[in-house]
């Protein structure tokens, strides 16, 4: 199933899209089964930061989430055809995290990944995130806010680098239930509010750029690549118009 005409215009006009029920119930048990077992209610912010900095070292069902049906069409439509996974890591909350600063604006220097254009209608866009909901999020619990449409925008941002306050009209805040995905543009003002709610925040964050292009070097071993699939190991390259390796052309990834 690709992207509809509607959701290719509400990306395009807010810089994100909330895609419902992208995991069903049983892959959601499945990832927060593994997340159970890395300990993180005993571990403090940095201690949860650091066992969730690289998701595919938890294996399977992580692994899966690199080309899941039903979230690859939408980087296909809105990275390119020949997209790669850049990097992943995963954050949980607890009652009293502090929110994350507004970050993201467009920006087309040289080396930096957070363009975003239109050009006869195919989007292009240096660094979309994924980011799939764990847990359920509700109007009053804090979690991720973004200023729509600020992807676009051609003048300096005042909300730069500034706490992310929930009476700020400008904000929206994104309410989610557990399975659930948001795709947005590393060039959209977003950050996240301070977390109220009774339970945790989980949510899983894979990050994704064309195929020629790179954020973090990370290069993935040997052992790493050996339980993925050959599409799979295609997205996750080392960034190039040929590869490395074998110096063939990198071709663009298919959904089926």
């Amino acid at each position: 199933m690709g992207v509809s005409d509607q959701e290719r215009y509400l990306f395009d006009l807010n810089g994100y899209l909330v895609v419902r029920g992208v995991l069903d119930p049983g892959e959601v048990a499945r990832l927060n089964e593994v997340l159970d077992q890395q300990g993180l209610d005993d571990l403090d912010e940095a201690g949860r930061e650091a066992a969730l900095e690289w998701l595919p070292n938890l294996g399977g069902p992580f692994l899966n989430l690199i080309d899941h049906q039903c979230i690859l069409p939408y980087l296909i439509d809105f990275v390119d055809e020949r997209v790669r996974l850049d990097h992943s890591y995963g954050i949980q909350m607890v009652a009293g995290s502090p929110g994350l600063d507004l970050h993201g604006f467009p920006d087309d220097r040289p080396r930096n990944c957070a363009w975003y254009h239109v050009r006869n209608g195919t989007i292009s866009a240096g660094l979309i995130v994924v980011s799939f909901a764990l847990t359920e999020v509700s109007a009053a619990d804090g979690g991720f806010v973004c200023v729509p449409g600020s992807h676009k925008a051609n003048l300096p941002s005042p909300f730069l680098d500034k706490r992310a306050n929930p009476d700020d009209p400008w904000l929206r805040h994104v309410e989610l239930d557990a399975g659930d995905a948001v795709i947005f543009t590393e060039a959209l003002t977003h950050g996240s509010l301070d977390w109220k709610g009774p339970g945790v925040r989980r949510a899983l964050f894979y990050k994704y750029a064309p195929g020629q292009w790179a954020w973090l070097s990370h290069q993935w071993a040997p052992h790493e690549l050996e339980p993925l699939t050959p599409r799979q190991r295609a997205m996750v390259a080392a960034p190039g118009v040929v590869y490395a390796e074998t110096r063939q052309e990198r071709r663009p990834i298919e959904v089926a």
